[in-house]
């Protein structure tokens, strides 16, 4: 493994990493909460800056000050190992493709999703993958660390179920949450730093909302919402987990062997 988190003070440091992500989740989900209806996440990608995540990573950012943790990965990638995210750049590549075909939204549209999903990217990957895995991988073994810190990522996005209304899709989402964030755990530990995570994380998220606030996408949900709204089928709910599970393949492969124990490689 990496030396992303070797510092002293393991189990208070946990302490201090669950703390943060409580502190996290108050300040991100139901500072988002305060509108008080529901709201779908691609309005609140489109409705201006998202204050609740810029507040939640200027916390982080307090916090790893005031501890003084340097083990984060803040670091450039080790040589040669940003080709590893070929995958996710195609894919995400196609998806931002499909935007196009579709019809993208107005400029003004593009750039507030661009925005805020850098926030997000930044916000989730740090307190997750920085953060939380820093302190939990001084406590256990790699995978046990790893295994905790997805499903931390995956249970955390139930909790959209409070500001959309729709606690089946939140846990849909959740599914698919846990599936792309294994994949950024590897590119984590595979590149030694946490901007490759942070970069294809902003832009899978930029690239979904694209597509979903697209003319055709919007053309489409008119035309269900007149004909009496959508039913949520199990087979509806599936395509979700079928679009992340090339990450989750992608992400096991990075981990296979020992690479979970190795220093960054290609």
């Amino acid at each position: 493994m990496t030396d992303v988190a070797q510092s002293s003070g393991g189990g208070h440091r946990l302490g201090i990493a669950c703390g943060t992500l409580v502190a996290w989740v108050a300040v991100t989900i139901f500072g988002a909460g305060l509108r008080g209806k529901p709201v779908e996440l691609e309005d609140m990608a489109t409705q201006g800056i998202a204050w609740q995540i810029a507040l939640a990573g200027v916390l982080l950012v307090c916090v790893i000050a005031w501890r003084g943790w340097r083990d984060l990965g803040f670091r450039a990638p080790a040589p040669g190992t940003l080709k590893l995210l070929w995958l996710p750049a195609l894919i995400v590549l196609a998806m931002f493709g499909l935007a196009v075909v579709l019809g993208l939204p107005a400029p003004d549209v593009v750039l507030l999703v661009l925005a805020n999903t850098l926030l997000v990217g930044f916000s989730e990957e740090v307190m997750f993958r920085g953060v939380l895995f820093g302190a939990l991988r001084e406590r256990l073994r790699p995978w046990p660390a790893i295994l905790c810190t997805t499903g931390a990522f995956g249970l955390v996005h139930v909790l959209n179920g409070f500001l959309t209304g729709s606690f089946t899709l939140a846990v849909m989402q959740a599914l698919a949450a846990s599936c792309t964030g294994l994949m950024l755990m590897a590119i984590l530990l595979r590149t030694g730093s946490l901007w490759g995570a942070i970069l294809v994380h902003a832009l899978w998220d930029c690239a979904t909302f694209l597509v979903v606030l697209s003319a055709g996408a919007m053309a489409d949900l008119k035309e269900l919402q007149a004909a009496g709204g959508l039913e949520v089928t199990p087979g509806l709910l599936v395509v979700p987990l079928l679009i992340v599970l090339p990450n989750l393949v992608y992400g096991l492969w990075l981990l296979r062997g020992s690479r979970v124990e190795a220093e960054p490689r290609a």
